[in-house]
C-alpha cells in the first residue's frame, strides 16, 4: 500500500486547501462519496485516493483497482499538489507499506 503525507508550511491547513480546491476549482479530480473522503481522477474511475487530515496535514491512501495502476493515481495526485500548492507545502512524504493479511481465527466445532 502507498501512503502519501502532505506537510504544509507553518500556519497553513493543507487538508482544508485541498478540499476547497477539489470542490470548487478542479477539473480532473472529483469526490467519489458524499463525505468528501474519496478522491477520484476523471481518467481512472475504478481506483480512488482515501484522503484524511490530521492537524492540517493531508494523509492520502492510494487504493487502485489493480495493483499495477498504483503509479497512475500517485503520479497525478502528487503532480497536481505541486501545481496547485507549491508555495504552501513544506514536504510530500511517501510510505510503502506491505499488505498484511491477518490470519483467520479458527472456529471450534461442537
Amino acid at each position: 500500500m502507498l501512503i502519501i503525507q502532505v506537510v504544509p508550511r507553518a500556519g497553513i491547513d493543507a487538508h482544508r486547501l485541498l478540499r476547497y480546491k477539489i470542490t470548487h476549482e478542479a477539473r480532473t479530480w472529483s469526490w467519489k462519496n458524499k463525505r468528501k473522503t474519496r478522491l477520484q481522477h476523471v481518467q481512472y474511475r475504478p481506483g480512488y485516493i482515501e484522503v484524511g487530515g490530521a492537524g492540517g496535514v493531508v494523509v492520502a491512501h492510494i487504493v487502485p483497482a489493480e495493483e499495477r495502476d498504483q503509479f497512475f493515481l500517485a503520479e497525478k495526485f502528487i503532480g497536481r499538489l505541486i501545481a496547485w500548492f507549491v508555495e504552501d507545502l513544506a514536504a510530500i512524504n511517501l510510505q510503502f507499506l506491505e499488505e498484511t493479511v491477518s490470519p483467520r481465527k479458527k472456529r471450534r466445532r461442537r
